[in-house]
């Protein structure tokens, strides 16, 4: 019905709320004014749901979308069902619309991803212990046309124009860019199916400062922290068979030594290159969100 569409399930056309169950409504539902035991026509359903019920309210807009939400007024399975629209309609921007106490702030954020980092912060409760030591969400390429892929677009464009190949131009736009601190570029080694590295940026943080170079040659899994050196690997691995660039958002937990871990997020680009003699490479540009060092808690007795 078409100022009556309601129901969980419902097709998202002018929007959508999440409810407490991470279910989705049209916001026009008449069936959710019904259950909200609200009657007051001069209040907006979607206002009223945000602001008194702790929904969270979708709308597309040219471009992207508006994603409205009461600060600390959520819980989680409201937030997995919103991340779930989001991610499956891949919109490109998102202008998050906060209400705290009685004022609304605005943020532009560059897709689910940048939504999820946000929002886990404005649950109710606080932020979410992660389950896992590392995550990473695949994005559309369509996020290096934002701001925070600035640094990295000529190094797409040559990659692009020369198809893949490794020309004289090649370390001249790592190093105008400032990005040979940044960079993994990763070789198979002869006659073998191992992947090892064939630069490690002395910028990366998930080894102590000054030991960057002795990994070079040596196995991607062979890093202070094993598990997560097998788990780059299958990444790297995966750049090799797709031959094709891919752009990552991770959250990481890493152990650069017994006892200090590496925390932080960052977005990750792989390109795949051959040279001249046709050996393969694949490249890892790691840009930095946020990160700290910290005491691994795991390692500390009593």
């Amino acid at each position: 019905m078409p100022d009556g569409m309601s129901g969980a399930g419902a097709p998202m056309t002018d929007g959508i709320l999440i409810d407490e169950r991470g279910r989705r409504w049209s916001d026009r539902s008449w069936d959710l004014v019904r259950r909200l035991g609200r009657f007051d026509p001069s209040l907006e359903l979607p206002a009223f749901a945000v602001r008194e019920r702790g929904f969270i309210h979708i709308r597309a807009q040219e471009n992207g979308a508006r994603v409205a939400l009461r600060a600390g007024g959520f819980g989680l399975e409201t937030l997995a069902g919103a991340l779930y629209e989001l991610k499956e309609r891949r919109f490109p921007r998102i202008l998050l619309a906060m209400l705290v106490g009685e004022e609304w702030f605005y943020e532009m954020l560059g897709g689910a991803w940048e939504f999820a980092e946000r929002a886990e912060h404005l649950l109710a409760g606080g932020p979410v212990a992660p389950r896992h030591p590392w995550l990473a969400a695949e994005r559309d390429l369509a996020a290096l046309g934002l701001p925070d892929f600035a640094q990295v677009r000529p190094l797409v464009e040559l990659w692009r124009s020369n198809r893949g190949t490794i020309t004289e131009e090649f370390e001249e736009a790592l190093r105008s860019q400032n990005l040979l601190d940044r960079m993994i570029l990763v070789r198979v080694r002869p006659g073998t199916s191992r992947l090892v590295f064939a630069h490690f940026g002395s910028g990366i943080e998930c080894v102590r400062p000054g030991e960057s170079a002795q990994l070079v040659d040596r196995d991607i899994h062979d890093q202070p922290d094993r598990e997560y050196g097998a788990w780059v690997a299958r990444a790297y691995g995966t750049g090799f068979a797709v031959a094709a660039p891919r752009l990552e958002s991770i959250r990481a937990s890493v152990r650069v030594s017994e006892t200090v871990v590496a925390e932080g997020r960052y977005d990750r680009l792989t390109l795949p290159w051959r040279d001249r003699a046709n050996e393969r490479f694949v490249m890892g540009i790691s840009l930095t969100r946020r990160h700290r060092y910290a005491l691994d808690r795991s390692s500390q007795i009593g």
